[in-house]
């Protein structure tokens, strides 16, 4: 029902330089790991510059959401990625490049992602045409994620993009270009709405944002790259942060789950992080966590946009964002909080 992300950009440097699967679980924290005063985890102040054209930009993406089903939806387990927290015993693999876009002189890029990965039996990837998915190992504090991930018949497994970070607890919360799965160069692991936070009602770090327009040639930091595919100054380019306007009273949603994410928008922003088919935010995809659940994926429980149980489970992530103002969203300027800046 909603689309996913378009076909990763890989940007090369100039002088071309280089959850949680539960039983295996070693640290579930439901945090995003990054290190405290990075721009994920640094609370918004109360009192924020907006860009000059911020409104402008709002309408782009109130457009986005018109002109694409309508909706602000939530994507899960097609679009999104599974987050595995993995165990200092979960077995390593040779990875292949699968080189999907025909990009032969990106294989010595990535090869040292995909040299030694942690890499859990029955591993699952998002569903559709992304096949992403992330991979934190505590005990080495690294980190993956990978885009068009698949194994082939014999085990092995391959993926056409992604990338690594060691000393992920120290991080700030991106990739050295032109590493990582989105096409903003932002780890999975930064930014996607974890079950856990939903059930426990706060989200201690910023999300995300997905659209339909991106501005082209353009990115904002924390990214380090954009397929952006729009030109004019009013279109947001990738790694633009926004915030839910804060005097927005979030106690006016029913949802539970509808009020801990408009808090964390107000508290902790949104970055947009990618191109997609529609207007979307991401969470982890629930599939890993449904062996813990009784084979019951948590969202089902998690949200209810009508406070009455009547929506169908198949519906309610596609609604859980509708009371949350979009026209209420404010841009924030390019590069905002980048240190020197």
């Amino acid at each position: 029902m909603v689309s996913g992300a378009a076909a990763l950009s890989i940007i090369l440097p100039a002088q071309g330089s280089s959850a949680a699967a539960r039983a295996d679980a070693v640290n579930p924290a439901p945090d995003n790991g990054f290190a405290a005063t990075g721009p994920w985890n640094t609370p918004l102040p109360a009192n924020v510059p907006l860009a000059p054209n911020s409104q402008a930009i709002v309408n782009n993406l109130i457009q986005d959401k018109q002109n694409n089903g309508g909706l602000w939806a939530i994507n899960t387990d097609t679009y999104s990625a599974p987050i595995y927290y993995v165990g200092p015993d979960t077995p390593r693999t040779q990875w292949t490049y699968s080189d999907c876009q025909n990009l032969p002189q990106l294989a010595p890029v990535i090869a040292d992602s995909l040299a030694s990965v942690p890499t859990p039996p029955g591993l699952l990837v998002s569903q559709r045409t992304d096949a992403s998915v992330a991979i934190y190992q505590p005990s080495t504090d690294t980190y993956w994620d990978f885009w068009r991930a698949q194994q082939d018949a014999n085990g092995h497994w391959s993926a056409c993009w992604g990338g690594k970070i060691e000393h992920y607890s120290t991080n700030p919360g991106t990739f050295t270009n032109p590493l990582g799965a989105s096409a903003s160069g932002l780890p999975f692991g930064a930014y996607l709405i974890r079950a856990d936070e939903l059930r426990r009602g706060h989200i201690d770090h910023a999300i995300n944002l997905e659209t339909v327009r991106t501005q082209a040639n353009c990115f904002s930091w924390p990214a380090t790259r954009d397929d952006g595919n729009t030109p004019g100054a009013d279109i947001p380019c990738e790694g633009q942060r926004f915030r839910l306007d804060p005097t927005f009273n979030v106690n006016t949603l029913i949802d539970p789950a509808a009020r801990t994410i408009a808090r964390a928008m107000q508290q902790y922003g949104l970055v947009l992080t990618d191109t997609a088919g529609a207007l979307v935010t991401q969470a982890e995809d629930p599939r890993p966590l449904e062996a813990g659940n009784g084979g019951v994926d948590p969202y089902n429980q998690l949200f209810d946009p009508t406070g009455t149980g009547i929506i169908p489970e198949s519906l309610s992530r596609y609604l859980v964002l509708v009371g949350i103002p979009l026209n209420r969203l404010q841009a924030l300027p390019l590069n905002y909080g980048e240190p020197g800046h």
